[in-house]
C-alpha cells in the first residue's frame, strides 16, 4: 500500500495546495464547459486579434479592475 505524507515545508504544502485546487477547477470545467473562460482563437495565418480585445481577455482571465 502506497501512502501519501504531507510535505512539511510551507511551500511545498502551499505548492501542492494550489495544484490541487487547480486540478478541482480544470475537473468542473470539463464537466460543465461553460463555466470555463472562453478563450479566443484565430487560425494560424487567417486575421488577427484586434488589440482591445486581448486586453479585455487577459483583464477578466487575471480578474483585473477596469
Amino acid at each position: 500500500m502506497v501512502r501519501f505524507r504531507l510535505p512539511s515545508d510551507p511551500r511545498a504544502l502551499m505548492a501542492l495546495r494550489a495544484i490541487r485546487e487547480t486540478e478541482a477547477f480544470l475537473a468542473e470545467c470539463l464537466r460543465d464547459p461553460d463555466l470555463g473562460p472562453r478563450i479566443p482563437v484565430v487560425r494560424v495565418g487567417f486575421g488577427r486579434f484586434p488589440r482591445g480585445l486581448a486586453e479585455q481577455f487577459w483583464r477578466e482571465t487575471l480578474g483585473l479592475a477596469e
